[in-house]
């Protein structure tokens, strides 16, 4: 018998993998492009985060060799997702604010550069109280 918390969870959880769902083919593996959409990003940008030639994301979207990258991608989206209470446009824009704490970048800019650790870093203390 599922409790009160259980059943507060479990609807949360559907909403938070019905998002990240629509970056997730057939097979379920990560596409990439279908991830720059959920993000609001190019496919230059996909590309830059991946460090392929956007041609070759259009091909081969869902390659196995994108799907460590894109995985680790997803999971600071889904992270930053439910900071946002299930918001995509805050979500979005916050991923494009100049944040004082990231030298004047903004998160999206440290994860093109390949920096995820700072913004995992972040969503951290945000999730513990600190203000940003």
């Amino acid at each position: 018998m599922a409790t009160g918390m259980n059943r507060q969870i479990e609807p949360e959880r559907r909403r938070y993998s019905r998002i990240l769902t629509e970056a997730i083919d057939d097979e379920g593996r990560y596409d990439a492009t279908k991830l720059a959409k959920l993000l609001d990003w190019t496919q230059q940008e996909i590309a830059q985060y991946l460090d392929k030639d956007p041609s070759s994301i259009s091909r081969f979207s869902s390659s196995l060799i994108y799907q460590q990258p894109l995985s680790e991608l997803a999971a600071i989206f889904s992270h930053l997702l439910s900071l946002m209470g299930d918001d995509l446009r805050i979500t979005r824009a916050w991923l494009r604010t100049p944040i004082r704490v990231l030298d004047g970048k903004s998160p999206k800019e440290k994860i093109l550069n390949h920096d995820l650790k700072t913004v995992n870093s972040l969503l951290d203390e945000v999730e513990s109280g600190f203000s940003v």
